[in-house]
């Protein structure tokens, strides 16, 4: 097993926060370490405990990320939306998370998501496929990606790391890396979890029946 992952867990619904902590902590590789109800509470339990991961609802104060990385630089945040029906590339980009999926997620997913964010990889659960308007826009800058970043694409939404793409690939991560730059550049946003949430919005990654990425369903 690998080290344990330190967490503090943010909501203002008590219940949901306290539930929640109750469910991670019982993972084998988690370790809850704090609770907090509202936004200084947050700062504070995260200043104090250096945790590994700040899981926080998305009703709490919104510039999130810089108030963090203030009080805890090396902490990912994980951000639990109250309404994930909306622009997913919004709702990452509005607190600059490492991370986002709907308070309605399972505790398996929630889990998934923490290891995965660790992981360094792009971390997005989606209860349905949001219903949005064409844009075409979209449909020129997806035109311009090559197969391989397609490919490379998809297996970001899948979660995998630059690392775990070369190796299976049989690719230089050197090469990994120049192909999610140019994945980032041409569909003009600004890291692979924008990416995954640009692929989501635009059905480029299908969602499978447990509420996760399934790219393999295509």
């Amino acid at each position: 097993m690998g080290p344990v992952v330190s967490l503090v867990i943010a909501d203002p619904q008590r219940l949901l926060a306290e539930g929640l902590a109750i469910l991670l902590d019982a993972e084998d590789d988690f370790a809850v370490l704090g609770v907090a109800h509202d936004g200084p509470e947050a700062l504070e339990l995260t200043a104090e405990h250096q945790p590994t991961v700040l899981l926080l609802g998305a009703t709490l104060p919104g510039s999130a990320r810089a108030a963090v990385k203030a009080v805890s630089p090396a902490t990912k945040l994980l951000v639990l939306a109250g309404q994930a029906r909306g622009d997913p590339v919004a709702a990452v980009t509005a607190v600059g998370a490492d991370g986002l999926l709907p308070k309605d997620s399972s505790s398996r997913q929630v889990a998934n998501a923490v290891r995965a964010v660790v992981d360094g990889t792009p971390a997005m659960v989606a209860a349905e496929p949001p219903r949005l308007s064409h844009d075409p826009s979209g449909d020129l800058r997806i035109a311009t990606l090559s197969n391989r970043e397609r490919e490379l694409l998809g297996l970001l939404a899948d979660g995998w790391s630059n690392r775990r793409i070369a190796e299976e690939c049989f690719l230089s991560l050197h090469t990994v890396r120049t192909h999610v730059q140019s994945i980032l550049v041409k569909l003009g946003v600004h890291s692979k979890l924008e990416a995954v949430a640009f692929a989501y919005q635009h059905s480029l990654v299908p969602i499978d029946e447990r509420g996760g990425w399934d790219r393999h369903s295509a």
